[in-house]
């Protein structure tokens, strides 16, 4: 889960998805939420946005390249206040839809190919803190 919401362009909504998704599947909030940090962090925010336009940009050809927008904002220039917020507002949903649309794209196959690897991580974790804990290990007998 936290590889799918961290690919996916949701920023200001990743900790309330994960947190919605873990409780209704019983899924591990904390892993989650690590795993998102992980891969949707300050240094990777641009790179993962820029392949989410690509992608999207594939997917809805026109809706949000680098010529429309320049259209866009050239015609925003010369129009009044209102058809100008008409424009960007426009732009705005235009752009949105290419994100999420190529995020999803992206974060879907992703997150399919990382579960059995982040479960083997979690489960060693586990295990590991299972075998630690003194009351699961055994107690040697002393030997008279």
């Amino acid at each position: 889960m936290g590889v799918f919401i961290g690919i996916a362009p949701v920023m200001p909504l990743k900790s309330i998805l994960i947190l919605l998704i873990t409780v209704v599947t019983r899924g591990s909030t904390v892993a989650a939420i690590f795993v998102c940090t992980l891969i949707c962090n300050p240094l990777t925010y641009i790179p993962l946005y820029y392949l989410a336009w690509l992608v999207g940009n594939l997917i809805l050809p026109g809706r949000a390249d680098w010529a429309t927008l320049k259209t866009v904002i050239d015609r925003m220039q010369e129009v009044g206040f209102v058809e100008a917020i008409s424009f960007a507002g426009r732009v705005g949903f235009d752009t949105g839809m290419v994100l999420l649309v190529g995020g999803l794209v992206l974060a879907l196959p992703l997150a399919i190919l990382s579960y059995p690897l982040a479960l083997r991580f979690f489960l060693g974790i586990e295990r590991r803190r299972y075998e630690k804990h003194l009351l699961n290990k055994k107690i040697e007998e002393p030997v008279l």
